[in-house]
């Protein structure tokens, strides 16, 4: 078996134990609210993840969750309109809103563009907080009563507020966005974001459009990181400004270093090990945010590729323990 269907093998067994999950933790709401989380969050990092493969980090990520999130419930609370109709004007206003954004702060590089997207993200949440929208926007206090969505098709009534088939949903998004943005990044466009990466210098005076580029980036990246919004929305019932605070960033990015940068499976594993593991650490409170800073440190000094890495290490150890044995 050659290496191309091995790898399509094993894809095809993990989205058959996905598919299979609820009936192997027996439903278990717990375990299932933990994989819900996980695969927003999922969301979130790869769309990050696409970011960083053009060589920026960005903490206005969650800002851009927060007006996704914000216009999804809006549309709902104020207008009755159902999910699936917030769903892609929600996802779709995130992006444009960062793609005009995009055009000063995508200028910055390096530390400048670290300050930029930090003010920028909380700027948006600060919107979100501000006395003059309160009743719009409810403040501090947030938005109540999202109600996760219904679907009736074929004469089939699916009622998302079961946690069993609310994971389902989630897992589809999460599914789409990762193959998406795998997509994306094995393409010709893909291949220019990392050139970006290696070189701006060099990919400009091959002829790259650097800012046209980038600007494309930053809003795919928001795009998803909108539609994970509206997922968080709609499953959590309850949003105020500090849900997309740039805390929220900041555990998104150790999400995709942790798990490796490399390839897009690397955000996926750091997403779904963290978000087990966040959920493990709750009782400890403000110290969760602790533990998480030694694990990036640690992965930092003695995992650099991430967790993604371990496989090709213990291939690399096993090898040269089967050369020393022969030597001996």
């Amino acid at each position: 078996m050659n290496g191309n269907r091995l790898r399509l093998l094993s894809w095809l067994i993990v989205l058959l134990l996905v598919f299979l999950f609820p009936v192997i933790v027996r439903q278990s709401e717990y375990i299932l609210h933990i994989s819900i989380l996980a695969a927003i969050n999922i969301m979130m990092a790869t769309s990050l993840w696409l970011l960083c493969s053009m060589g920026y980090v960005s903490f206005a990520h969650a800002g851009f969750m927060g007006i996704g999130a914000y216009t999804s419930a809006l549309l709902y609370l104020k207008l009755g309109w159902p999910f699936w109709a917030t769903m892609p004007i929600a996802a779709t206003t995130a992006a444009i809103i960062a793609s005009v954004l995009s055009f000063p702060v995508m200028r910055t590089r390096l530390v400048y563009f670290f300050m930029a997207s930090w003010a920028l993200g909380e700027v948006i949440k600060m919107s979100f907080a501000t006395e003059y929208f309160r009743g719009f926007t409810g403040g501090w206090d947030g938005l109540f009563d999202i109600l996760p969505p219904k679907l009736s098709i074929l004469g089939l009534y699916i009622d998302f507020s079961s946690r069993v088939a609310y994971y389902y949903l989630a897992i589809i998004f999460a599914v789409a966005t990762v193959f998406i943005i795998y997509k994306l990044n094995r393409s010709r466009i893909g291949m220019i974001f990392w050139s970006i990466h290696e070189s701006e210098t060099l990919a400009e005076h091959v002829g790259i459009h650097l800012l046209k580029y980038k600007v494309l980036c930053f809003t795919v990246a928001c795009f998803f990181a909108g539609l994970s919004g509206v997922l968080f929305a709609h499953y959590q019932n309850f949003i105020y400004p500090r849900s997309f605070d740039i805390w929220v960033s900041e555990f998104t990015l150790v999400f995709v270093i942790v798990g490796g940068m490399a390839t897009v499976v690397g955000p996926v594993i750091g997403a779904l090990v963290l978000t087990i593991l966040d959920s493990l650490l709750f009782p400890f409170g403000f110290y969760r945010v602790v533990i998480f800073g030694v694990i990036l440190i640690l992965t930092v000094l003695f995992l650099p590729g991430g967790l993604e890495s371990i496989p090709q290490i213990v291939r690399s150890s096993v090898r040269k323990f089967i050369k020393v044995g022969k030597e001996d």
